[in-house]
């Protein structure tokens, strides 16, 4: 069950956080390892990391404006919606 902060945004754990923005339990260490801030937990008796929902997600825009596929792909899209402007 996802905890709630101070200002009720939700605390989420590696698993919980790479759910959500659909990326392994890796992922969201290796965003850690590089600067993603994160705190701690006690979940179940257990001590555990967890991640602001909104901090997570700022990351993740960032991680995909900075992904050339994603890029590419964005570009794409502008162009057809351009091609289909242009034909009515």
């Amino acid at each position: 069950m996802t905890e709630l902060d101070v200002d009720g945004v939700p605390l989420l754990t590696y698993r919980e956080a790479a759910h959500r923005v659909r990326r392994t339990p890796r992922a969201i260490r290796y965003w850690r390892q590089h600067g993603m801030v994160m705190g701690w937990a006690i979940r179940d008796g257990q001590r555990v990391r967890v991640v602001r929902e909104d901090v997570l997600l700022a990351w993740w825009r960032q991680r995909l404006q900075n992904w050339p596929a994603h890029q590419y792909r964005m570009r794409q899209q502008l162009a057809e919606r351009a091609a289909l402007e242009t034909l009515f």
